[in-house]
């Protein structure tokens, strides 16, 4: 019986090194999960806006910062409203509209909704495609913190699958768009 009970504990720890060396070189990560909270992932700390300011300024540090949304907030740092690049699509473009007269306060998202760091992302992805959102605000003990995209969380996916997603073999038979990307 002891031999047996030897024999079985060494097959089973040489599998568990084949498991091992098999994930480790597969280049993903097996512990991401969408219960995990928000704060698990890779976020950046939200650049906000004061109420009233231009939207020739917030444009621009939008661009400055490479970001896509960013929050207004009052004289007290309180969150009154979000400004994303669908807004400047939907709200402002199409109007010929002097930026350095217009106010933030009347092209904003007013009272956006938020998540919270220990929120699961499940929770993220839910707001996200029910709303239609691509930003979402994250709060720490009831501020705005951190700004969520849909790039972040597809960016911690491409990294968890990073292997698989770079040896992915190339498709002959795509046909490419006439309009690129």
């Amino acid at each position: 019986m002891s031999y047996n009970s030897n024999y079985m504990t060494d097959f089973l720890e040489e599998e568990l090194q084949i498991m091992d060396e098999n994930s480790s070189s597969s280049g993903e990560i097996s512990n991401f999960n969408i219960d995990d909270p928000i704060s698990s992932l890779n976020l950046h700390e939200v650049i906000t806006v004061k109420s009233g300011t231009s939207l020739f300024d917030v444009i621009n540090m939008l661009n400055d910062n490479k970001i896509g949304a960013t929050v207004v907030v009052d004289d007290k740092n309180s969150a009154l409203g979000i400004f994303t690049e669908r807004d400047i699509l939907r709200k402002v473009i199409a109007k010929d509209l002097d930026l350095k007269k217009e106010k933030i306060d009347n092209y904003m998202t007013k009272a956006p909704e938020t998540l919270c760091e220990n929120d699961p992302i499940a929770f993220a992805l839910n707001k996200m495609s029910d709303g239609s959102y691509r930003h979402i605000p994250i709060t720490r003990n009831g501020n705005v913190k951190f700004m969520l995209s849909v790039k972040d969380i597809v960016d911690e996916i491409a990294f968890i699958y990073r292997k698989r997603i770079l040896n992915l073999p190339p498709d002959l038979n795509q046909q490419t768009s006439q309009y690129g990307g």
